[in-house]
């Protein structure tokens, strides 16, 4: 009977190892679990301060981006008044006075009935700009005069070829471009007339200089003006030169 009582207290010991051994094991589990969880959760803070401070970042581009958008569509409005003008300039009737000055003037091209078409010619249908103040140019030759390059005799005077052109440097004008004309005195197989060379223009037989040109396109396409913009312009610059009387 004591032997049987020794070996039945031997195996509760044994079990009770067992059962420490276990429970010591799960406990070292425990321990191990907690400090990952406790790494997991300080690499989550860490996550957290950094996504805030990314959204903090984009909160103020964003609130950038808003600025500059605001900034642009006013840039924008203001261009696009400079370039097409305000409504009121783009539906701005054409004027009444068309049709009565043909009719007040049977003399005139295009005073005739109204189906006929105005006449043609190098002054048919501009308008009068005598009342801007007029600068004279002449274009000769380089010594003045022409001569026959076969004998060498000088042809004479046959007036002078006039061009007009509308100059715009700072205020409106008319320049007279006089080219002179020579006849031939002599009867050598020649030109019988010769015509000093003059100025050089963009458009063949515009009326507006090269200046001109130039500043319009300036005007317009560099500093953004409106073409109603230009007009006013040029109507406030000519209103200041001379009339003739």
């Amino acid at each position: 009977m004591a032997a049987a009582g020794v070996l039945a207290e031997a195996d509760a010991n044994a079990s009770l190892k067992e059962v420490l051994a276990a429970a010591l094991g799960t406990n070292e589990r425990l321990a191990r679990l907690t400090e990952e969880l406790r790494a997991d959760n300080e690499r989550l803070r860490a996550e957290n301060e950094q996504l805030r401070a990314g959204n903090a970042r984009l909160r103020e581009r964003d609130a950038q981006r808003e600025a500059q958008l605001e900034r642009m569509a006013a840039e924008l409005a203001v261009l696009k008044r400079m370039v097409f003008g305000r409504s009121s300039e783009r539906s701005r009737p054409e004027p009444s006075g068309r049709g009565e000055d043909g009719a007040g003037d049977p003399g005139r091209a295009g005073g005739g009935s109204p189906g006929r078409r105005r006449g043609l010619g190098a002054r048919a249908g501009r308008r009068d700009y005598s009342r801007l103040p007029r600068v004279e140019i002449v274009w000769d030759f380089e010594d003045g005069g022409y001569c026959c390059p076969e004998c060498w005799q000088p042809f004479s005077s046959l007036g002078d070829h006039v061009i007009e052109q509308i100059d715009w440097p700072v205020l409106v004008r008319m320049i007279v471009h006089r080219r002179r004309r020579y006849r031939r005195e002599c009867r050598c197989p020649v030109p019988a007339t010769v015509m000093a060379p003059g100025p050089p223009k963009a458009i063949g037989k515009g009326l507006l200089s090269n200046a001109f040109i130039a500043r319009a396109w300036c005007e317009r396409y560099a500093l953004g003006r409106s073409p109603h913009s230009l007009i006013t312009g040029l109507a406030r610059e000519g209103r200041r030169s001379p009339r003739r009387r």
